[in-house]
């Protein structure tokens, strides 16, 4: 792709209180700062005004916009084989964190990453000529050490290692994690989100306090090409730039706050070196511009989301960081894709170049009048007749003409025969200059050792032991301490219906109002129509659950179809191009691939049935308990004599149990209704695996845990 210029986006914060001193222009890519000028009566040359000009200003914009405009570009480049990376940079509180990670607990209100992944599987699902293998990595640079938040100890700087290797960076000992689907790699970013720094200030409840890369690792295989492309997808959330006298932080915070600041001056002194095209360029400085090293002047296509906080109080950091944006503005990287050989492939092309080399050489053979002439490793008899051969030559039975070599592997093989030869009579003559040893003495010697081992006690027969007078194996006795316990053994429950039973969250009933109910509905007009209405509503749901639940199984026996026949299809096409090079599909292949693509289609029109289904269960219950309502309040007053009562919770003690399941089942299928493609980030969420800050027991990290405790326990 060659050089790429980087591109910078301005987010801005929304807020009831925006300044009047920063406009945007009337094309919706620039941004006019007036400066505050002080009329002191003397000459004052400062500028009035500032104007900055970007790819775009994303002033009251969703979330959706954010991804479209500054992400989705580089996710089609990481899939061609291309790296990115987009990195969000602003004062503290200007919603950086919202753009890159979004509120993790608001599905419409997701991040650039939860949105860029959805994405991504979503499009190498239907990038059928290609196999792509997905890892994820999550690292974290707190007061410059280096934290992996995706192992179950997390690392510090004794264990991950930035390493530089041919014109690249990479952090040595950093896990990469590979993920098969989007909810897996869902579940790896709640997890590394879950481990980072955070603490509270006066401008943010919720201020990062450490800087953050999570990585996309893709490696691409296209059909039966021996090559495998390499790319990523960095998404950088730094933390913001902080004035102490407005965060009003002391103690660990402010410790925290100065390595912000600090590592944030030396990016901005490396973009300054780049910008210049200067000699030397202090990436080396930190932690945080070594490992940005690629995204800022290397291999890759770069993406900056410049987050301000429009309102007058933060005036002087909104030029700032616009100033900042400009330089980065002018920055340039150099694109290309990196590729390299896969090893099982380049083999079976290596075989294939061999067998043709070899049937080349026999042809040449053939027209030169040569006999044939075999470049396969030599057999038995032919090394037998080579050796009689060298034998014979050495003991002047056989000439030198007479010691026909037609091939290499010969030449090989005649040396071998030689060395062997001279083995065999330097052996011989070193055995008759061995001294003879006396008959008694070797006697003596064996005859030692055997009583030693004769000398021993009788130890008992275990098991496996070979009997002495039967030859065969002796069963033995085992050790008491391996008997198993018949305590520790777990034995079936035998009554577990009946626990079941006699559980207190089985359904209770009263003497009273449980025959007043079935009186109320067969006597009553409205306890007959109302119970007939119920029955028939309940009847349709069971019935629509039913069709839900055959379609499902429909639907997941196509999907095991499906990868059945991507296998096998994978497996035929890596055996035709190693058997036969690029030759066309066989029509056994033809038909296979369409039958492939049936089931696919069959597939997709299952699902959106299903979905469709799905979709009528909400109104239905909604109804059902509409009518079960009016029938428990129509059966209380005609129970009470007209007066009306507070309806009793339905259900009973049973569902009030499993309230909490019934409860989070019903967000799933809400949450799934409105929106059906929020169903893996919902699924990744449940099965997320929260990060216990107390694993970080090292480093920085972990004291500052520990002063934040003290800092706490002295404030009460």
């Amino acid at each position: 792709m060659g050089k790429s210029a980087v591109k910078v986006f301005i987010r801005t914060r929304p807020t009831s209180s925006a300044s009047e001193n920063i406009t945007i222009a009337e094309s919706g890519k620039g941004i006019v700062v007036k400066l505050r000028k002080v009329d002191d009566g003397t000459v004052n040359n400062q500028l009035e005004k500032l104007n900055f000009k970007f790819e775009n200003i994303l002033h009251g914009v969703s979330q959706e916009q954010v991804f479209l405009q500054t992400t989705q570009e580089l996710c089609d480049n990481a899939l061609m084989g291309y790296n990115g990376t987009v990195f969000a940079y602003g004062q503290t509180g200007s919603g950086k964190t919202y753009s890159i990670s979004g509120d993790t607990k608001a599905f419409e209100q997701r991040g650039v990453i939860p949105r860029a992944l959805h994405y991504l599987f979503k499009e190498i699902e239907a990038r059928e000529d290609r196999e792509v293998v997905v890892r994820c990595s999550y690292l974290e640079i707190y007061n410059e050490e280096l934290y992996d938040l995706l192992i179950e100890n997390p690392g510090t700087a004794e264990t991950l290692v930035i390493v530089e290797q041919n014109r690249s960076v990479f952090v040595k000992g950093l896990h990469k994690k590979q993920v098969a689907n989007e909810e897996e790699a869902l579940a790896a970013f709640f997890e590394g989100e879950s481990g980072r720094s955070v603490a509270a200030h006066t401008l943010n409840a919720n201020s990062s306090r450490s800087h953050v890369v999570f990585t996309v690792h893709f490696e691409t295989r296209f059909g039966a090409d021996e090559r495998v492309v390499s790319s990523k997808i960095n998404f950088v959330d730094l933390a913001g730039s902080e004035r102490t006298k407005k965060t009003d932080v002391s103690g660990q915070a402010l410790k925290e706050a100065m390595y912000i600041n600090k590592s944030l001056t030396f990016l901005e002194q490396t973009v300054n070196a780049l910008s210049k095209k200067e000699a030397h360029v202090p990436f080396r400085q930190s932690k945080l511009t070594a490992v940005l090293r690629d995204s800022l002047g290397g291999n890759c296509k770069t993406v900056m989301i410049g987050n301000i906080w429009t309102e007058d109080a933060h005036l002087e950091e909104c030029v700032s960081t616009l100033r900042f944006a400009s330089r980065v503005k002018t920055l340039v990287t150099d694109l290309s894709i990196t590729a390299s050989s896969d090893p099982t492939l380049l083999l079976r092309k290596y075989e294939r170049q061999i067998n043709d080399l070899k049937q080349e050489l026999a042809m040449r053979d053939s027209l030169a009048g040569r006999a044939r002439v075999s470049y396969e490793p030599l057999g038995d008899l032919e090394r037998i007749q080579l050796q009689e051969n060298v034998m014979g030559f050495i003991k002047g039975n056989v000439t030198l003409d007479e010691l026909e070599i037609q091939s290499l592997q010969q030449v090989k093989e005649t040396f071998l025969q030689f060395k062997a030869c001279h083995d065999e009579i330097t052996t011989k003559l070193a055995k008759n200059s061995r001294p003879i040893v006396a008959e008694d003495e070797k006697d003596a010697g064996l005859e030692g050792e055997d009583g030693d081992q004769q000398k021993g006690e009788d130890k008992p027969q275990e098991v496996g032991d070979v009997d002495g007078d039967t030859g065969t194996f002796s069963v033995g006795v085992a050790p008491s301490h391996m008997r198993p316990e018949l305590d520790d053994m777990e034995m079936p429950a035998e009554d577990d219906e009946e626990a079941m039973l006699d559980s207190p969250t089985k359904l209770k009933t009263t003497q009273e109002g449980q025959p007043a109910f079935h009186t109320y509905k067969r006597t009553t007009a409205e306890g007959r129509d109302l119970s007939a209405i119920f029955s028939t509503q309940t009847a349709g749901l069971k019935q629509v659950k039913k069709q839900i639940r055959e379609l499902a199984t429909a639907v997941n026996e196509d999907k095991r179809q499906i990868e059945q026949l991507k296998a096998d299809l994978a497996k035929t096409r890596a055996e035709r191009a190693a058997s036969s090079g690029a030759a066309p599909a066989d029509p056994e292949e033809q038909a296979a691939l369409q039958t492939f693509k049936e089931r696919k289609l069959a597939y997709r029109n299952s699902f959106a049935e299903l979905t469709k289904l799905r979709e009528e269960v909400g109104p239905m219950q909604a109804n059902i308990d509409q009518t079960r309502q009016r029938l428990v309040d129509g059966f209380n007053a005609w129970f009470n004599g007209g007066a009306a009562s507070p309806s009793p919770a339905p259900g009973g003690d049973d569902e009030e149990a499993d309230q909490e399941e019934q409860f989070e089942q019903m967000n799933l299928e809400r949450n799934f209704t409105r929106n059906p493609e929020s169903t893996a980030y919902h699924a990744a969420k449940k099965v997320m695996k929260p990060k216990n800050q107390g694993l970080f027991k090292h480093g920085d990290k972990g004291r500052a845990m520990l002063n934040r405790k003290l800092e706490a326990d002295r404030a009460r």
